[in-house]
């Protein structure tokens, strides 16, 4: 695969590099689901007192493996490069300090001579008891929102109001089904949800578009009061339940 070509070619150049303490991977490669979409996630922990040299290289150092069509840079968990190559492979160069490495989601080696990554342990990407009640709340808020909106018929702020909606719910939805990597929210869900709950999910995003409104948005509700059931009292304690029964006979209306 192309990934592993370009992280070959760009790892055994940036070793070399004496600003480099350890190099790593992290992402879709790291956790072993990596496919031929996948983009590469490629961390190096240098020398605080290098830093600022190295980051002058770190283009020079992608274009070993391929000519860049396009990257830009950004500052994600540190200093990045976000490089497309004329293959169209999606590259993301890290660079952090130990001090400032990340440990969220796993990660895989390529070199550590310092052996600096043995203590590494992932942090969990759950939510607390108080983030996945404050994601079912906003979602009753835009639910206030969307009624507004398509009131007014301002259908294409209406159906942005309706994509919000289905990233909370998804929020949620990650929270239940795999509540370890619940922050990832809709990225890859489709593999956590059983088949009736990812296909409901679906058919409602189907039909979040200017044209087919309100329809998306009072499947969405349905399927936020069939899983209410599924979380736990401690959350449902928290959820302003009484507001988004409201909202939901509010939005059932609009279909009338």
């Amino acid at each position: 695969m192309k990934q592993l070509e370009a992280v070959d070619k760009i790892y055994s150049v940036i070793r070399k590099d004496e600003a480099v303490r350890a190099v790593f991977l992290k992402g879709s490669i790291a956790r072993d689901e990596m496919d031929e979409y996948s983009d590469v996630d490629f961390y190096c922990i240098v020398k605080e007192e290098q830093r600022d040299e190295f980051l002058k290289r770190r283009v020079g150092y992608l274009e070993e493996y391929r000519p860049l069509m396009y990257w830009s840079e950004s500052n994600f968990v540190g200093p990045q490069i976000v490089g497309v190559f004329d293959n169209g492979l999606h590259f993301d160069l890290y660079t952090v300090t130990y001090d400032s490495l990340p440990r969220t989601d796993d990660l895989k080696v390529l070199y550590d001579p310092e052996n600096l990554l043995d203590d590494y342990k992932s942090e969990k990407q759950s939510l607390s008891e108080e983030e996945v009640a404050t994601y079912f709340n906003e979602f009753s808020f835009s639910l206030m929102e969307f009624e507004a909106a398509y009131c007014r018929k301002d259908l294409i702020w209406a159906s942005r109001l309706g994509s919000h909606l289905s990233g909370d719910l998804s929020m949620i939805l990650r929270y239940i089904y795999d509540k370890d990597k619940a922050q990832l929210g809709m990225k890859r869900l489709h593999k956590k949800l059983d088949e009736t709950t990812y296909y409901k999910l679906k058919e409602a995003i189907d039909v979040l578009g200017p044209s087919d409104l309100p329809k998306g948005v009072i499947l969405l509700g349905e399927l936020a009061e069939e899983i209410m059931e599924k979380l736990p009292k401690e959350v449902l304690n928290k959820i302003n339940i009484r507001f988004f029964d409201f909202m939901m006979d509010r939005i059932r209306i609009l279909e009338k």
